[in-house]
């Protein structure tokens, strides 16, 4: 798919699906004329380097807006990012919510990892609250 068939109006926001692709590397993609980005093929290792890719995704969003209105202004604002619960209140909330999703910054999000959703059930590993 190119920039030119793009239409923001399909998807505005979807979490919960992991494409896979025929290709190792994250697909990642820069849509200039609509201020949007595609992020796909991200795996089990896009865990570990979510926090990376969403560092990549704003930058390359930003030099994107800069460029186009350098003309416009000086400033730029900078973007700030959406601070994350930790481990422990997220598995309170998932069983007191008990429909199997969890609320950050104001965005109800089904959990749908098998093995995320198995840890969170037995409250093992890091969803223990140690008590």
């Amino acid at each position: 798919q190119s920039d030119t068939d793009f239409d923001p109006t399909i998807v505005g926001e979807y979490v919960g699906i992991r494409p896979g692709t025929s290709k190792r590397d994250y697909q990642i993609q820069l849509h200039c004329h609509a201020n949007f980005i595609t992020v796909g093929g991200i795996r089990s290792t896009g865990l570990s380097a979510s926090l990376g890719i969403g560092r990549h995704v704003v930058q390359s969003l930003l030099c994107s807006i800069v460029s186009r209105s350098e003309e416009e202004s000086t400033s730029v604002q900078q973007a700030s990012p959406t601070p994350l619960p930790d481990v422990e209140s997220l598995v309170e909330q998932y069983h007191s919510r008990g429909d199997g999703t969890i609320n950050v910054a104001g965005h109800d999000y089904r959990v749908t990892h098998p093995l995320t959703r198995m840890g969170w059930d037995a409250r093992t590993g890091i969803a223990s609250s140690g008590k």
